[in-house]
């Protein structure tokens, strides 16, 4: 995971890989320290999932725990979900229309920012 902080845009989470379930306790640090950098700035966060290979029930679990706490906290944040491994378990799940998804990070980025305080 690489994480992109720029001034006045939102925390960019960049997976790759697999999340199962030996990952995805990183993957929920990760998401915490992305949630904890946006809180300071206001400017939110958006999880790049397009170079994920493989998403496991524990990925999941993480995607929709961040969603109930952005929804409890008005957190803004977006997931890029543009690739079989990740789409088909979301859709298989009837997650991907509750999860903020979309195609591209610059089109995450503009979706958070237009709930955010970005410039």
């Amino acid at each position: 995971m690489a994480v992109e902080r720029q001034p006045e845009q939102p925390v960019i989470a960049h997976v790759t890989g697999s999340i199962d379930l030996l990952t995805a306790p990183a993957l929920r640090v990760c998401v915490e320290d992305c949630i904890h950098g946006s809180r300071a700035d206001g400017n939110g966060m958006v999880l790049d999932l397009s170079r994920v290979g493989f998403l496991a029930a524990a990925g999941v679990t993480v995607l929709a725990d961040t969603e109930h706490r952005a929804g409890r906290e008005n957190l803004a944040w977006a997931v890029v979900a543009n690739t079989r491994p990740v789409i088909r378990p979301l859709d298989l799940l009837g997650l991907r229309d509750q999860l903020p998804t979309y195609d591209s990070v610059p089109v995450a980025v503009d979706a958070v920012c237009a709930l955010a305080r970005c410039s």
